[in-house]
């Protein structure tokens, strides 16, 4: 027994001979095996995650969901098309509008002048033309374009809207009319749909009227019945389209052309009294107004729009705006 192992046991074994002596190196295998062990380990991780990634995207969930995303990026943008497409019009208006502002003065001073030269030059002008010099001084000049002007705000017809979804106006039906959806679902949850992007009926008694702000409806005919905000004496109607000029592509084959209005006691009602039949033209303004062609002596609450073509498109129409006018019963 070395001098070292017997101070150990004298010490009851309490000693420092177990420390790992500094001099001694690992042997040549064991600084081989464990990066080895390590290389395999990765090795097997990386091939599983490549596995697993190889069969998730060959799975029909994954193609979905890319199939999803590239609707979701054509949506997104042709939205900022037509988004840009409303702020140039926007911008083209308020130009147009500056023009005129800077027109009216110089229209003003020219009529002006004209009516001097004119009542200089002959004092015994009849009582006609001074009328007709009187209707077009600036003051009366002025006091039409505010008029038109006041017009435009109040809902672009200056009448009472009695369809209006935010007046009380409600929708109760669309009969057997299928809505239109554009396209795939552009939001799903495993490859169940879960948001559909169409606009319900409800669009056509509401102010919005930006491209896209429609009812769309399969085919060129379809139905829609409207509960006004009470019993009216119903005078005319006015159905508005979007104009060509803020229309994505240019044109307006889907707007609605013959149409007709009937007046109900009440949703089963097979018996209507019929307004009249109209025809909506897309080449002139955006919104035109259609006074009944046939007056009821009742008020009618219940009102049924039957669209029976549109322009020209196959697949769809659109239903932008219904107004309905009259005076509401006391």
């Amino acid at each position: 027994m070395s001098v070292r192992n017997a101070y150990c046991c004298v010490n009851g074994g309490n000693c420092q001979a177990n420390v790992a002596n500094p001099c001694l190196r690992p042997s040549w295998y064991q600084k081989f095996i464990k990066p080895l062990v390590y290389f395999i380990i990765t090795s097997l991780l990386a091939m599983s995650v490549s596995h697993l990634c190889d069969k998730y995207s060959a799975s029909s969930s994954f193609k979905i969901i890319k199939s999803d995303l590239g609707n979701l990026r054509r949506h997104l943008n042709t939205l900022s098309m037509e988004v840009k497409n409303v702020l140039e019009t926007r911008d083209n208006l308020q130009s147009k509008l500056k023009e005129v502002g800077f027109a009216i003065p110089k229209i003003s001073e020219a009529i002006l002048k004209l009516r001097d030269e004119v009542t200089e030059g002959k004092k015994g002008i009849g009582i006609h033309t001074e009328n007709m010099l009187k209707a077009f001084s600036p003051e009366s000049v002025r006091k039409i374009i505010q008029s038109e002007l006041q017009t435009y705000d109040a809902d672009k017809t200056g009448m009472t809207d009695y369809a209006l979804e935010t007046l009380g106006g409600s929708i109760l039906s669309i009969r057997d009319t299928k809505t239109y959806a554009m396209g795939s679902p552009v939001w799903t949850l495993f490859g169940i749909p879960i948001c559909i992007p169409h606009n319900t009926p409800r669009a056509v008694i509401q102010i919005g009227v930006l491209p896209g702000e429609c009812w769309a409806f399969k085919g060129s005919s379809g139905t829609v019945v409207i509960q006004l905000l009470g019993p009216v004496y119903i005078s005319g109607v006015s159905l508005e389209h979007i104009s060509p000029s803020i229309s994505p592509t240019g044109e307006t084959t889907t707007a609605p052309k013959e149409f007709s209005v009937w007046g109900l006691e009440c949703l089963e009602d097979t018996n209507g009294f019929l307004f009249g039949e109209f025809t909506y033209d897309n080449t002139g303004f955006s919104i035109q107004y259609f006074e009944v062609q046939n007056k009821a002596k009742k008020a009618y609450e219940i009102v049924e729009v039957k669209i029976h073509s549109n322009n020209g498109n196959r697949d769809y129409t659109c239903v932008y705006r219904i107004r309905v006018h009259g005076t509401l019963r006391q």
